[in-house]
């Protein structure tokens, strides 16, 4: 059985990372590895999000610290758009 991921086309990573997981928790016995393995996938996704999120949120740090607002408001935005794409 092929599933299909673009069913929660419209949702974030996380979001459908959970849906697959919990589709694994009632999925038939063929369908529960690849459930499993769309919500691995997907999580990973949502997890590069979050650990580009974090590095864009010290370097405005750093840069706010150095007096350098220009280039912390850029990473600033830069997390936004990570974190958003999270949920």
């Amino acid at each position: 059985m092929k599933i299909e991921s673009y069913v929660f086309a419209e949702e974030s990573d996380i979001a459908v990372a959970l849906k697959h997981a919990e589709a694994a928790t009632k999925a038939s016995d063929e369908a529960i590895v690849e459930h499993a393995e769309a919500a691995k996938a997907h999580a990973k996704a949502a997890d590069e999000h979050l650990d580009a999120g974090i590095k864009s949120l010290e370097a405005a740090i750093e840069h706010g610290k150095m007096g350098h607002a220009d280039m912390a408001k850029k990473s600033a935005e830069e997390a936004v758009t990570h974190l958003k794409a999270i949920k």
